[in-house]
């Protein structure tokens, strides 16, 4: 058993289950995920991280990612000081407050949300279930066995006709179309990670199969640019009806994050969806 303390402002169950990441399954508190090769058990006490790991030969390595990979490190009362302006966001704060935006594997979640197009949570988690069976390595913990997310040369090793039977309908080729460029390295994801949000996302939406949405996920739940949004119907839903009052374009929407919200829209939408997804709003979305 390795320990991760202290830490603070921060909340597993609404980090893991906000729609960010879709490899994580809780099970009687523990929540189950494969991280950098390794199937983790993850619980959290209080101030206290309890993680069991089917690789723990490197305790400290190991503890360093997962602070990473959760962004434990970061100021997040002051990033939400600075969203939080009114009864709607102080609504989501006050029942989401300590979820983080994680800095993910870059390639899994690019791979995850090409997948997510015109999708739901459950689907997604099921597509990518079957394709880490069917491209992916087993690790076994505890008596529990999961698969890694493939590797681009993995998928290219396959077909497309064998993604498809994996019940990717035309994501299939979507995504083996993006490995393809990966593993030949036309584009080069260690490159992508030094750039810029707007040259970041310019050369994501270049690929076939990645439009808007998928490169704002993409840039703000990997390459940490809080300046990204992700505007799906949720996002949108709110937007129109509890702020503007009225139909908007894609542009409003983002012109009025910016101007209301500031630096912090990616968080800003995140605590926003979350909140209007699973607890509240309803009363107000719904008409």
């Amino acid at each position: 058993m390795i320990e991760i303390k202290p830490i603070s402002d921060f909340n597993l169950y609404h980090t893991l289950s906000c729609g960010q990441a879709f490899r994580w399954y809780e099970d009687d508190g523990w929540f189950h995920g494969i991280v950098n090769d390794k199937l983790l058990k993850i619980c959290q006490e209080d101030s206290t991280l309890l993680v069991e790991s089917s690789d723990e030969s490197d305790p400290k390595k190991l503890q360093q990612y997962l602070w990473h990979y959760f962004d434990l490190g970061r100021d997040l009362s002051r990033i939400l000081d600075s969203i939080n302006k009114d009864q709607y966001m102080n609504a989501s704060v006050g029942v989401c407050r300590g979820m983080r935006i994680m800095n993910q594997d870059l390639w899994e979640c690019l791979g995850s949300f090409i997948l997510s197009q015109n999708n739901n949570v459950p689907r997604i988690k099921q597509m990518i279930r079957k394709i880490s069976e069917e491209f992916g390595n087993p690790i076994s913990l505890d008596g529990f066995t999961d698969y890694t997310f493939p590797t681009p040369e993995m998928i290219t090793n396959g077909s497309v006709d064998q993604l498809f039977q994996c019940g990717l309908g035309y994501r299939a080729s979507y995504l083996f179309n993006v490995a393809t460029v990966v593993a030949e390295r036309q584009l080069d994801l260690d490159w992508l990670k030094s750039q810029s949000y707007l040259v970041a996302k310019q050369e994501l939406m270049s690929l076939r199969g990645i439009g808007d949405k998928v490169a704002d996920c993409v840039s703000l739940f990997s390459l940490g640019h809080d300046e990204a949004l992700p505007i799906d119907v949720w996002v949108r839903r709110i937007t129109e009806r509890l702020y503007l009052k009225r139909k908007a374009s894609k542009r409003q929407i983002l012109e009025f994050f910016h101007s209301y919200f500031g630096e912090y829209i990616g968080y800003a939408q995140q605590y926003l969806f979350h909140y209007a997804r699973t607890v509240g709003f309803k009363e107000l979305l719904d008409h």
